[in-house]
């Protein structure tokens, strides 16, 4: 692999061909990064920038100072030209209502511009699926009320020059943009040499949340279909959007196949009797609670993790009702039933 790595103080630079990136861990909540990757090439360039907290901020600024003391570079934020945005979730772009930031030529896939250009409504509309999914999967004892996990986020449209990319724009210096739908409609890969960044489609761990179409996302085979559309690309190098460098994106795409085309089997089986989706989450998750201990589960409520679950599962009864593996049985007090095929 022509690649070098490099950590110091938390920071790591990669080397290959000329370009230099470098990954900046900024915490959003408490155990909780987003990477910040800086490429330097012929313009300067940022992959995403974290949430719009103060601790974020600090730790984007500490990284900025590790680059320039510790690394011997010598750029300032206002050199960076670029800033391209993976996909629309606060984590990765809430720092853009930040004045430092502001001025820049920003990225970011058509499907997913909304969330920046209209973030409250996008929220509030979020809020809504969400509410709605509880009540259909007959999951009575989440309380409504405690399911907001609002964060303030608004930029003006003079802010940034805004540019809606589609599947293999060539973008800032012939980067190529990679259309990758899963974790949000409008997720994207980007191709920089013997980089790719990964955003949230391929993490090093954990396996990225999905929802399903009828709730506003992108579905259970749009993600199996983009892990195969990235499997066959050059890159020798994954940076996702969190967690730690992906060595071989080939052989991540198949730990992630293998991982949900086992939750489908297991879904199946579990539902040989009829069940709504409250019933199988809890009866998926209590198999597998290790799946709900994440590191930053502790900064959002109970109520909300538990929607997120809701929300997963149904990504993939949804996959399977496709399928034919699985049929809505019943549709009472407007809680849907299912089982699987015989």
């Amino acid at each position: 692999m022509e690649i070098e790595e490099t950590k110091i103080n938390g920071v790591i630079r990669y080397t290959s061909k000329g370009i230099k990136v470098y990954r900046i861990p900024a915490e959003n909540f408490p155990n909780h990064f987003t990477n910040v990757y800086l490429i330097m090439d012929r313009e300067a360039s940022l992959v995403d920038v974290g949430i719009g907290r103060e601790k974020a901020r600090t730790d984007l600024e500490r990284g900025w100072e590790i680059i320039n003391r510790e690394f011997k570079e010598s750029i300032g934020l206002e050199e960076v030209r670029h800033i391209i945005i993976t996909h629309g979730h606060i984590d990765h772009f809430g720092m853009l209502s930040d004045q430092k930031l502001k001025g820049k030529r920003l990225y970011i896939h058509q499907l997913d511009s909304q969330q920046i250009k209209n973030f409250p409504q996008e929220s509030s509309m979020l809020m809504e699926r969400t509410g709605k999914l509880v009540k259909t999967a007959g999951c009575y004892s989440i309380d409504g009320e405690k399911l907001s996990f609002r964060i303030q986020f608004s930029i003006e449209p003079a802010d940034y020059d805004l540019i809606e990319v589609k599947d293999r724009d060539k973008i800032v210096n012939g980067y190529t943009v990679y259309h990758t739908p899963g974790h949000s409609l409008g997720e994207i890969c980007l191709g920089v040499g013997n980089f790719l960044f990964l955003g949230d489609l391929i993490l090093s761990v954990t396996t990225p949340h999905q929802s399903p179409k009828s709730e506003g996302g992108a579905g259970l085979k749009a993600y199996l279909d983009s892990l195969k559309k990235v499997a066959q690309l050059p890159a020798e190098l994954g940076l996702p959007g969190h967690e730690d460098t992906v060595y071989s994106v080939k052989a991540r795409v198949e730990e992630l196949e293998g991982f949900h085309y086992q939750r489908l089997e297991e879904l199946v089986e579990l539902c040989q009797r009829e069940k709504n989706l409250a019933q199988l989450t809890r009866e998926y998750y209590e198999k597998h609670p290790e799946l709900m201990e994440t590191p930053y589960a502790e900064a959002l409520s109970e109520e909300y993790n538990r929607a997120l679950a809701l929300d997963e599962i149904k990504a993939h009864v949804e996959y399977l009702l496709e399928n034919n593996r699985m049929v809505i049985t019943r549709i009472k007090d407007g809680v849907v039933s299912y089982q699987s095929r015989q």
